[in-house]
């Protein structure tokens, strides 16, 4: 399993399932766009107006849904954001090989599932929420929580299994933009009072 040591927890970040190039997730999520154009436009700009240039971010799956298998329709997306490190762990919907990708300043490092280490603490980051996990907490996407908690689908009976040391964080959940760590941990204290 792949681990990732993070010192500067400043510039750490979490997202999940931005779908970019993958219009429908709009309908089925209701998000409110109206093209693929404005959704991906909106997506790559939240996405900036938090993570700095020199940001490291844990995509937890379902990046975008490319048509072709590879790396050089994720590239033109990855142009685009700011991060020095983008760790993705792949989705159903990703079509990349698990590896290392090095582009001028930007590295992006392609696994299944990860740990993230920080501060002593450990974070299971992967596209699939888990029922047992080796980590003090788990960050997930897939399951398109909504921002008023409903989940719609196949999936919607996992929300009552989850541990108050699981959070999607996926993009629907989250105005549309990563979370910080120190809003993840924020959220894991707010959980934690429930």
């Amino acid at each position: 399993m792949f681990t990732l040591e993070i010192i500067d927890v400043d510039k750490l970040y979490f997202s999940s399932d931005s779908h970019f190039f993958h219009f429908n997730v709009a309908k089925y999520c209701h998000r409110p766009f109206e093209s693929r154009k404005e959704m991906d436009d909106a997506l790559i700009a939240n996405w900036n107006s938090v993570v700095p240039e020199d940001g490291v971010v844990v995509h937890c799956g379902d990046f975008m849904l490319p048509h072709k298998t590879g790396d050089k329709e994720y590239k033109k997306i990855w142009d685009k954001l700011n991060f020095k490190l983008l760790l993705l762990c792949r989705g159903n919907h990703d079509r990349i090989d698990c590896g290392t990708y090095t582009y001028d300043d930007k590295t992006v490092i392609v696994v299944d599932i990860a740990i993230v280490k920080i501060e002593g603490i450990k974070i299971m980051a992967s596209h699939y929420p888990m029922l047992a996990y080796p980590a003090d907490y788990q960050v997930f996407g897939h399951i398109h929580t909504l921002s008023d908690g409903y989940v719609n689908g196949t999936d919607s009976d996992v929300v009552e299994k989850l541990k108050k040391t699981q959070y999607d964080v996926g993009v629907d959940q989250n105005g549309y933009t990563p979370v910080s760590y120190l809003q993840l941990v924020d959220i894991f204290r707010n959980i934690a009072r429930k």
